[in-house]
């Protein structure tokens, strides 16, 4: 009996196409090593671009404490050498520096944005990308100022300030303007030295509202939204990015020098320093505020 013929062409072909299909198909040991492979990539590849965000925000936020630098500087030239004032009631009515007409028209608000009422907030492109409160990202825990920036109000801290109802220096009453810090990131309108302690503020809270930071003892904070640093605006106009050692070092706080922190080499100031602060007539500064 004829037997069949197991080596026809037809028969070799399928077997032909069945091997190479087999050879296609991935194993389960290939496919785990793609997997593994796609995981590595990824947990190099995400670390790199969150750093190019968080880089990218950080500039961003310099840019805006440069410009309120420099509407600093205008701001003086315009107004007798007086520096846009912390606080200024000497003409009967709370008035702060975020409300401050002139210094926002400088800074480049929008018309709209200029008025009183609307004084404890910033635009939303004039906010720090990184801060998550006024940016409403986050819950708020507590009333809060939807602005990213505080003003340095070290030097008037132990003072009678509202008292004396205006808290501003001038150009002669800042001798090195380039190493005195004006503004930086915050929660609120204004900041001081002990406030930038990170270690009992921003380490234990980091991105928080008003209320949280005073109960810690550490109210009128700096916050530092960028990798563990912060930018800082100067009296002559420049912006830097430090971190967070570089700005409060517990070591100076206890030897009482301030630094960029304040104008006085002593600190808390002495009666003498404090005579110094500037008190200016009501009729300054000159420009509409």
């Amino acid at each position: 009996m004829r037997q069949p013929n197991n080596k026809s062409p037809a028969r070799d072909a399928l077997r032909r196409k069945i091997i190479i299909h087999k050879s296609k198909a991935f194993t389960l040991i290939e496919l785990l090593v793609v997997i593994a492979i796609i995981a590595l990539l990824m947990g190099i590849l995400l670390p790199a671009l969150t750093r190019a965000r968080d880089h990218g925000r950080r500039i961003v936020c310099g840019n805006h404490l440069r410009t309120m630098g420099l509407a600093n500087v205008l701001y003086a030239d315009d107004c007798d050498g007086w520096y846009v004032p912390i606080m200024d009631r000497s003409l009967g009515t709370n008035l702060y520096w975020p409300s401050n007409r002139l210094f926002r028209e400088l800074v480049g608000y929008k018309p709209k944005n200029v008025t009183v009422k609307e004084g404890w907030n910033a635009p939303k492109e004039y906010l720090c990308p990184s801060d998550v409160i006024s940016n409403k990202q986050a819950k708020d825990t507590q009333w809060n100022n939807w602005l990213s920036y505080g003003y340095n109000l070290t030097d008037w801290y132990f003072s009678d300030w509202f008292g004396i109802g205006y808290a501003g220096h001038k150009t002669t009453t800042v001798p090195s303007p380039a190493g005195e810090m004006i503004f930086s990131e915050s929660n609120d309108w204004w900041l001081w030295w002990w406030g930038a302690n990170y270690k009992d503020g921003w380490d234990v809270l980091g991105q928080d509202t008003i209320t949280p930071y005073k109960q810690v003892g550490t109210d009128g904070p700096i916050l530092y939204r960028h990798s563990e640093g912060v930018n800082l605006a100067f009296y002559d106009g420049h912006a830097e990015y430090m971190k967070k050692e570089k700005v409060f070092s517990k070591e100076a706080w206890d030897a009482k020098r301030p630094g960029m922190w304040s104008t006085f080499t002593h600190y808390p100031p002495t009666a003498e320093e404090k005579s110094r602060l500037p008190r200016p007539q009501p009729t300054i500064p000159t420009r509409p505020r």
